[in-house]
This record gives structure tokens, C-alpha cells and sequence, in this order.
């Protein structure tokens, strides 16, 4: 008996369905989203994954789908060109890059207006007033995340100077960021929407004499575990879910192959959170009171301070302080406390298996109602809802 070609297998209908992976593994980003995949495919045994198409053979996707009897694809697409030819394939195709502004397949990615608003509540708590959006050009994730990042800072009464360029990084690229710095006045934040961005902004920092994060603070996006230890600086940076992307792209994929209609054209995950490190641990305050009486809140927020308590430590009156820190700050006093114990709830969240009832009390809050009310204002999830999101 001769074993038959894998050209002439006989179709294949049912679950397991036959899914292909067309997602370059380059970015620790995109290697979360493959083991995302092949996380929902062991879990629900749905899906079979196929060997990886090499590169070179990518040129007739349809004669690919024929030859492996593929019945869908989750796919990294960044450019409408490439698209056109998935959309021809005559399957079901899921795309996780969200990088074309107008896409036509549907697309599973992380919420990136969200992150824009993470990320300039982040540098905002730090105290600056002055900021630096490095976007990438032509990117609609890019696009997100500025609107995003305006979102918060409009009202919190700061500025902010859009820079965009291309994904690469070369002496062109960086001398162009190297040249902007030399013309800004610290106190800055700045936040660039790739890690990689935020390195360049690292280094210029570093040749100019600029200290990090005295005078500046730099965030980035992506919390690559190689990139946010490359320089002597940790960087701090928005942490995406890249791995649950996988995994309702994986879902997507099935219920397409099922015969489902697409949930939407885009579905956007909410970002993780921020892992703060060396590259924004800093407080920008002009006003020295203002500035012990933030140092005061964020030592002690869990341990339920009085506004009399931050007041006697700035050595200021109470009424004085709170016209003084909301004009530097943009927030009271106590929405400033609470600020604090909900970032550190969520930090709680993320990482430990604590109930509520030990969250709520562990952050300061009087009962575990009233931190589920609290933290579902802030966040607009309730907390159990909110864990299962960033997990």
C-alpha cells in the first residue's frame, strides 16, 4: 500500500478543525500571541495546528490551504496588500496585528486607546505637566493609544508633543530623537508606543547628560522581558496581553470555522497594567509641599491617612494643601488615596490568589463592598472580572 500525498487527503469538516499560524516570531509580543493559540487549541481540543508554512512557500497561500487541507487562519497582518491576498484564501482568517487603520478581516487585539490612558495616568501621577507621545506612522494602534494618552492629559492640564516615525532604528532614527531632546526643558515624560522607542529615548537621555527619571521619565509599551533590562536603566512599560490575545484569537477562529459570523471588526483585550520600574520612580512637583504630601500618601495610602495627617507632615494647613495639591496635581487629595490603593489592589490582583475580603483590607479599604464599588469606578470592571482579564 503506497501512503497517499498530503494533497490528496480526504476534507476534513468537523472539529479538530486544521489551523495554520502565519505570525512571525521575532517579537516576544507575537510569540505570546502563538502560545496563546496553542493554549486554547490544548485546552478545548478544537483545534489542530499544523506545521508552520516556511517562508519561501508563502507566495500561493490557496495551493497552501489545498495541499494541508487548512480550514483557517490566524494570521499577523500589517499591510492591506498582504490582506488581499488572506482575504482571497477562501477561508476563515483571524488577524492580531493592529496596525492597518481600515482593516476588512476581523482583528483580536489588545484595547489600545486603553493603554494610552494607562500610560498617561502613569506619568501624570508622577507630577509632569509636559509630555512626549513617540508614536510609529500610519500604525492604527498608534492612532489608539495617542487618543488615548490625549484623553487624560488634556484634562489633567498638561501638553503634549506627537513625534511619530518608522519601526526602525537606525543612526537616522535616533539622531532625529537626539536633536528633539536637545531642545526640551525638563521636567518631561514621555511615552513611546514600542519598548524599542523608548530605549532611543534611554540613550539620547543619557548622551545629552539628562538624568533618568529626575528629568525625564520614559515609559514604554509592550514589557519585553529582553528589552526593559537592556539598558542601565530599567524601563518601565505598559504591560499588554499578548498571551490572551492568542487565546481569543484562537476562539474567534473556531467559531468562525464553525460557522459563526465575526463578534466584531475589532475586538480589543484591556491592557494588563503597568510595570513600573527605574524609568518613571519619580515625582515631578514644583511645589515642595505638595510634593511631601504625595510621598506621605503613596508610603501610607493602605493605612488609611487623614487629610490632617498628610497636612501636619507638609507643615501646611489642611484647607491651604488641598486648593495647592488639586492645582499641582489635578486630583484631591483622596482621590489621590484611592488612586494608590486601587493600583495596588490591582498589582494584587494580577499576581496573587488573595479573596476580596483580604484585598480590601490588605489596600485600606472599610469592606469589600465598598472596594468592588471603588475599584469597578476606576477600572470599569468589578475585581474577580477584572483578575480573569489580566490573567
Amino acid at each position: 500500500m503506497t501512503q497517499k500525498s498530503r494533497g490528496s487527503e480526504a476534507p476534513h469538516h468537523g472539529p479538530p478543525y486544521r489551523v495554520q499560524l502565519v505570525i512571525d516570531p521575532t517579537l516576544a509580543y507575537f510569540r505570546e500571541v502563538i502560545l496563546g493559540v496553542r493554549q486554547y487549541g490544548f485546552e478545548t481540543g478544537r483545534l489542530d495546528l499544523i506545521d508552520r508554512w516556511l517562508e519561501h512557500e508563502q507566495s500561493d497561500l490557496r495551493t497552501l490551504v489545498q495541499r494541508d487541507s487548512v480550514q483557517g487562519i490566524v494570521a499577523a497582518i500589517h499591510d492591506p496588500r498582504v490582506e488581499t491576498r488572506f482575504t482571497k484564501a477562501t477561508i476563515p482568517v483571524v488577524n492580531v496585528s493592529n496596525t492597518m487603520p481600515f482593516p476588512r478581516l476581523t482583528v483580536v487585539t489588545q484595547d489600545d486607546r486603553a493603554v494610552g490612558q494607562l500610560a498617561a495616568e502613569h506619568l501624570v501621577a508622577s507630577g509632569c505637566r509636559q509630555f512626549s507621545f513617540w508614536g510609529q506612522h500610519h500604525a492604527r494602534y498608534s492612532m489608539d493609544r495617542l487618543e488615548g494618552f490625549r484623553h487624560v492629559i488634556g484634562p489633567a492640564g498638561g501638553t503634549v508633543d506627537v513625534r511619530l516615525m518608522l519601526p526602525r532604528y537606525g543612526r537616522r532614527e535616533y539622531g532625529r530623537i537626539l536633536q528633539w531632546l536637545s531642545r526640551q526643558t525638563p521636567p518631561l515624560g514621555v511615552f513611546a508606543v514600542l519598548d524599542a522607542f523608548a530605549l532611543l529615548v534611554l540613550r539620547a537621555a543619557r548622551e545629552l547628560g539628562w538624568r533618568v527619571p529626575e528629568d525625564i521619565a520614559v515609559l514604554g509599551a509592550g514589557d519585553d522581558d529582553f528589552l526593559v533590562a537592556f539598558e542601565r536603566i530599567p524601563l518601565s512599560s505598559v504591560r499588554l496581553p499578548a498571551k490572551k490575545i492568542g487565546y481569543q484569537a484562537g476562539a474567534e477562529i473556531d467559531r468562525l470555522m464553525s460557522g459563526g459570523k465575526p463578534s466584531a471588526t475589532s475586538v480589543g483585550l484591556a491592557p494588563i497594567g503597568i510595570h513600573a520600574r527605574q524609568s518613571t520612580d519619580v515625582l515631578f512637583v514644583g511645589d515642595e509641599v505638595v510634593a511631601k504630601a504625595l510621598r506621605f500618601i503613596r508610603s501610607n495610602a493602605t493605612t488609611s491617612p487623614y487629610i490632617g495627617d498628610i497636612a501636619r507632615v507638609a507643615g501646611i494647613a489642611r484647607t491651604t494643601l488641598q486648593k495647592r495639591f488639586r492645582a499641582a496635581i489635578g486630583r484631591t487629595m483622596l482621590e489621590e488615596i484611592q488612586r494608590v490603593r486601587i493600583e495596588f489592589a490591582k498589582d494584587l490582583l494580577r499576581t496573587g490568589d488573595l479573596n476580596l475580603e483580604m484585598i480590601s483590607e490588605r489596600c485600606g479599604f472599610s469592606s469589600s463592598q465598598r472596594f468592588s464599588v471603588l475599584f469597578r469606578q476606576h477600572t470599569g470592571l468589578p475585581p474577580n472580572r477584572y483578575r480573569r482579564s489580566v490573567r
